[in-house]
């Protein structure tokens, strides 16, 4: 399908790329989902055109895993990839032989359009360059021209080489290394829904007024709203009654394009987890905001995140990791990941930041939409964003207990700010 001649045939897996095939099973893989709610009902036949001229100009989606004997690798994917009718549970997971091998899809419902990727091919920047130029692309075909500006790629143009580059074997500089050892982290209990199905509830909030809110703690939003979920988690837990407390954790995403020039449209995000330990004793709110705002501001430097960085990329050029077969290699990360993955957080707080489109597409766009899928060992994990000035905060959980959702908008809603909710339950 790709015939760009600067394309290369394959390439290796990005250092945070390897974890996902590694560790995913035959009822999980780590899957997340971004969507757009366009003003009219999509046209189908135009949506599957605008996804294969997508997919020439951003060929690091065009792609297919291969298993080989040491690691797994992509190759460059020729066949059609094909548009599907959106179901009710989201991000379960998929197989690539039934997806003519991607590592993604498109799916469509109403007025609706979500891209649901397997995390080992991007990160949400790279999923969301991706979700802009085909909305953008298929407006095009609708008869509204949009603009190639504020992270819209123009089709006509070639793949750019920086888009498909390592950006975590590039920037690493080695000259210090930071481990990750940290102790295990309250999980969140619950009755387990049926194979994984996810239930989702989602606030609308306008942004200003959640803005007014942290600016009066001194804050970022993102040391906020974290703060307000350390608070509602540990109250989850103290309401159980438990006679031994964990500390309680969030991890937190951080964008590595903040700190490099870099044009990556794969993976080049690491996480940082703030957090608090209840043992000490109770904690206020502006004490938990405190902790939160100064672990972050101490954490989120160049310097520091780049020696986790090396110590990421060293493990891998391990010459004793580099010989292992591929099936040993699998079994210690999956090892390791029981260690310092998701044990280690009690739950995900992914923030993409404002969403900002041309003034063209804006006029077609109602909302954009970000969840998480289910994880392998939480419960329950949250997304934000904000578009034309409202702040989604979504949750998706795997039981039926909506608790901790209901401390953390009750937290906000006592402080004055408005919340709309949404649920896919009835």
């Amino acid at each position: 399908m790709n015939d760009n001649s600067q394309i290369n045939e394959w390439y290796k897996l990005d250092n945070a790329a390897k974890l996902y095939p590694a560790i995913k099973n035959r009822k999980w893989m780590s899957i997340y989902r971004l969507a757009v709610l366009l003003k009219e009902p999509v046209r189908p036949g135009l949506l599957q055109k605008a996804l294969e001229t997508t997919l020439k100009r951003i060929p690091s989606f065009a792609l297919k895993m291969k298993t080989g004997f040491f690691w797994y690798y992509f190759e460059i994917n020729d066949k059609r990839p094909l548009i599907q009718e959106d179901v009710i549970n989201p991000c379960m997971r998929f197989r690539a032989s039934q997806n003519e091998g991607y590592l993604f899809r498109i799916r469509y419902f109403k007025r609706r359009v979500a891209l649901e990727a397997f995390h080992a091919i991007a990160d949400g920047t790279g999923a969301m360059a991706f979700l802009k130029t085909l909305i953008a692309e298929y407006l095009k075909l609708c008869g509204y021209p949009i603009p190639a500006t504020m992270g819209v790629l123009s089709c006509s143009e070639t793949p750019r080489p920086e888009e498909m580059e390592d950006a975590y074997s590039k920037y690493a500089r080695f000259k210090m290394l930071k481990g990750r050892r940290e102790s295990k982290a309250y999980p969140i209990k619950g009755t387990l829904e049926p194979s994984r199905s996810l239930n989702i509830i989602t606030g609308f909030i306008p942004l200003n007024n959640i803005l007014t809110e942290a600016k009066k703690y001194g804050v970022s939003l993102t040391e906020f709203l974290v703060g307000v979920y350390l608070i509602a988690l540990n109250n989850v837990q103290l309401l159980e009654g438990n006679r031994k407390l964990y500390p309680v954790k969030v991890s937190v995403p951080v964008n590595m394009r903040r700190f490099y020039d870099s044009g990556s449209l794969r993976n080049f995000s690491l996480f940082v987890n703030p957090g608090i330990d209840p043992n000490y004793g109770e904690y206020s709110f502006e004490e938990v905001l405190l902790l939160v705002h100064h672990y972050m501001r101490y954490e989120l430097t160049e310097k520091h995140l780049n020696a986790r960085l090396a110590m990421n990329v060293k493990s891998e050029r391990n010459p004793v990791v580099r010989i292992m077969p591929l099936f040993i290699k699998n079994y210690a990360i999956t090892l390791a990941f029981h260690f310092i993955g998701e044990t280690r957080f009690t739950s995900a707080l992914s923030n993409m930041g404002a969403i900002d489109v041309p003034e063209e597409m804006k006029a077609h766009i109602e909302r954009f939409e970000f969840l998480l899928g289910p994880s392998k060992y939480n419960k329950v994990n949250c997304t934000v964003l904000s578009y034309d000035g409202t702040l989604n905060i979504c949750f998706s959980r795997m039981i039926e207990e909506s608790v901790v959702e209901r401390e953390f908008f009750t937290m906000l809603v006592k402080m004055g700010i408005p919340v709309k909710i949404e649920s896919n339950q009835e």
